[in-house]
Order: structure tokens, then C-alpha cells, then sequence
């Protein structure tokens, strides 16, 4: 991975998370996680494939990965004290539906078996699709959320619910990096106590490319 391009499209902006108090104090638990730790709101396998999944998007080169910021950890907490049981739910079945496809393409029927390279496959295949391909899922999204209120036994669209879970990490997994200590205060532009404010100045010459941290 080009880290340089990645920090680069970082700072545009992506991600849902915001850095309430809430947020920033299950940053400060994950950071000192028991070794015994267990997830929360994500069984053993799930939580396994969304570890692996987030070290694809951020993994560990010259700069800190996922795994070693605990930010699966922090995800876990986050999704359980934050996000609402709608959104969890959602969330849950986007997931699921990611590792039914996954099994599938593998020929297995245990998650915890799954590969990074494995994982990466479909990761890829949704994350950087064509566009024409990347509406017609979201799409189907909409056209399924509207239809189960209807009908609970809707049909589920399994690739376009997979496509939906990869984006929805992707963007957490994003924010959450970009949110944690080490990173905000070692990696980004990091001012502790903000002076001045000055308008229109070149980015470059300002910070040296980098986004401020939040």
C-alpha cells in the first residue's frame, strides 16, 4: 500500500464516527484492553473477520495499523454503546452476508477459518468495482430496507447488503483511525492548544499536506 496516497485521501473526509466524550473514552479503554479481552457486541468469528478486514484498510507499515491501535476493539465498543439496534442490526446482516460470500467463493462453512487473502477478495471486488456496478447495489439496498418493512421475509440481497457492510467499515475503520491518540497526535497535524486562525493559506505550507487531527 502506497501509505502516502492513503493518508492523502484520509484527510478528504470519510468516515461517521464522531469524537464525542463518549467516543474518546472507549478509545482510552481499548488502549489498555485486557489481554483476555473479548468482544462485546460481535461473536469470536465476526469479530476475527473484522479485524482482519480493517488491517487490509489499515495496515501496519511505517505507521501503526489497525490491529496494533486496537481499533477492531474500539469498533466493537463503539458499536454496541453508540449505534442504535437498528443500526446494529444492519450492520450484523451487511457482515454475515459478507462472510456467507466469502465461505462461499472458499468452499468452507467456518468463518474463523477465512484468510486475509481470502477476505481481501471480495473486499476489493465492492470497494473498488465500477460506479455503474457500486449504484446498482445501493440501490438494491434501498429497494430491500424499503420492501422488509412490508414483508420481515423479504429477500435478502447478499452481495449488495456485503457491498453496503464493506463501505459502512471502510469509513469507520477510517474515522476511527484518524480519531485515535497515537495518530492525531503523532501522524496528523496536531496543534494542542489552537492559535491564530488564518484563511486561504496553502495546505503545504501550512502542515505539510496533512489534515489537522479532530
Amino acid at each position: 500500500m502506497n501509505r502516502r496516497k492513503a493518508l492523502k485521501n484520509i484527510g478528504m473526509g470519510f468516515g461517521a464516527i464522531t469524537a464525542t466524550p463518549a467516543v474518546v473514552g472507549l478509545f482510552q479503554s481499548c488502549q489498555t484492553a485486557a489481554p483476555n479481552w473479548k468482544p462485546i457486541h460481535f461473536t469470536q468469528d465476526q469479530f476475527g473477520v473484522v479485524s482482519k478486514l480493517m488491517d487490509i484498510i489499515i495496515p501496519t507499515t511505517d505507521i501503526p495499523g489497525a490491529i496494533e491501535l486496537k481499533l477492531p476493539e474500539f469498533l466493537d465498543g463503539y458499536v454496541d454503546a453508540i449505534i442504535n439496534t437498528k443500526g446494529q442490526e444492519s450492520l450484523i446482516l451487511g457482515l454475515n452476508q459478507y462472510i456467507a460470500i466469502a465461505l462461499e467463493e472458499k468452499g468452507d462453512d467456518d468463518a474463523g477459518d477465512l484468510t486475509s487473502e481470502e477476505l481481501e477478495v471480495p473486499l476489493s471486488k465492492y470497494l473498488r468495482g465500477d460506479e455503474v456496478q457500486q449504484k446498482n447495489w445501493s440501490k438494491a439496498v434501498s429497494a430491500y430496507k424499503a420492501a422488509v418493512k412490508k414483508d420481515s421475509a423479504a429477500s435478502i440481497p447478499k452481495e449488495a447488503l456485503a457491498y453496503e457492510f464493506a463501505v459502512q467499515l471502510r469509513s469507520m475503520t477510517i474515522t476511527a483511525f484518524k480519531t485515535n491518540e497515537y495518530i492525531g497526535e503523532n501522524i496528523l497535524a496536531y496543534v494542542p492548544i489552537p492559535g491564530q486562525q488564518k484563511g486561504c493559506v496553502d495546505l503545504m505550507e501550512a502542515t505539510g499536506g496533512k489534515a489537522y487531527s479532530l
